[in-house]
C-alpha cells in the first residue's frame, strides 16, 4: 500500500510544481502586459501634453500686445509689450482717481472701487488697499465723500523708466473731501505710482498699478521745504 502511495505522491508533487511554474509564467506575462499598457498610457499623455504646449505657443505667437502712444504725428518705433509713457500716465490717472472717487461715502465706495478695479491693480497692491480700507474704517476716515482731480497735466518728465519694462508715474492732483456740505480737506498731493506689465486675461489694458514708488506727499509741504532750502543757500 505504501509502495503504491509513494509514486502517487511524487506525481502529485510534480503536477503541483508544473502548475506553480505555469502560474509564475502567467504572472510574469501579466506583469509585462501591465507594464506595456502603463508605457502606452504614458506615451499618449506625453503626446497630448506636447500637442497642448504647441497650441499654447502658437497662440502666443499670434497674440501680442502693442501699446500705441496717442500722438503718432512724429512716428514711433513700437516694441511688443513695451509700455508707452503717455499711455502709462493716462492709465495711472484713470485707476488712481477711480479708486479715490467716493460720491456717496468711503464706507461703501472704497470697497466697491477696489473690487471694480481689481483687474487693473496687482494682487499685492489689492492686498495693500484692503489693509488701508480696514485702517481708515477703524480710524473713522471713511464717513465722507472724496474726489481727485488733475492739478498739473501730463508732461514727459512725469513718467520715468525704472527697468524691466516698469515705469514710475508722477501725478500732481487735488484731493478734496467733504462731510455733508462741509469741505474738510482741500490739498494738492504728489503721487508716484509704479506701473508694471500685466498679462492676466481679465486685464485688457496690458498694465497694472503695483503700488507707490514713494509715499504720497502734500505738494505744499514740498514747496515749503524747497523754499527753505533756497533761502538757506542764499544766506
Amino acid at each position: 500500500m505504501s509502495a503504491w502511495l509513494t509514486p502517487s505522491i511524487s506525481v502529485i508533487q510534480n503536477v503541483l510544481e508544473k502548475e506553480r511554474a505555469v502560474g509564475d509564467a502567467r504572472n510574469a506575462l501579466h506583469s509585462r502586459d501591465s507594464h506595456i499598457w502603463t508605457l502606452r498610457i504614458a506615451l499618449v499623455l506625453a503626446f497630448a501634453l506636447a500637442l497642448f504646449q504647441s497650441y499654447v505657443n502658437y497662440q502666443r505667437q499670434n497674440e501680442i500686445t502693442v501699446h500705441v502712444p496717442p500722438d503718432l504725428s512724429k512716428g514711433a518705433t513700437l516694441k511688443p509689450g513695451a509700455l508707452q509713457k503717455p499711455n502709462a500716465y493716462s492709465f495711472a490717472h484713470y485707476v488712481w482717481s477711480g479708486l479715490n472717487d467716493w460720491p456717496e461715502s468711503g464706507k461703501t465706495d472704497y470697497k466697491k472701487n477696489i473690487e471694480k478695479y481689481k483687474c487693473l491693480i496687482t494682487p499685492e497692491f489689492e492686498t495693500w488697499l484692503k489693509r488701508n480700507l480696514a485702517h481708515k474704517n477703524k480710524g473713522g476716515e471713511l464717513d465722507r465723500t472724496r474726489s481727485l482731480t488733475e492739478e498739473l497735466f501730463y508732461q514727459e518728465g512725469f513718467v520715468s523708466d525704472v527697468g524691466a519694462n516698469v515705469v514710475s508715474v508722477a501725478m500732481v492732483m487735488k484731493l478734496q473731501e467733504r462731510v455733508g456740505a462741509m469741505r474738510i480737506k482741500n490739498v494738492t498731493m504728489n503721487y508716484s505710482l509704479r506701473i508694471v506689465p500685466d498679462l492676466r486675461r481679465c486685464n485688457e489694458m496690458g498694465m497694472a498699478v503695483d503700488g507707490f514708488m514713494v509715499d504720497p506727499t502734500r505738494a505744499e509741504n514740498e514747496a515749503e521745504e524747497k523754499s527753505k532750502k533756497e533761502r538757506a543757500n542764499k544766506s
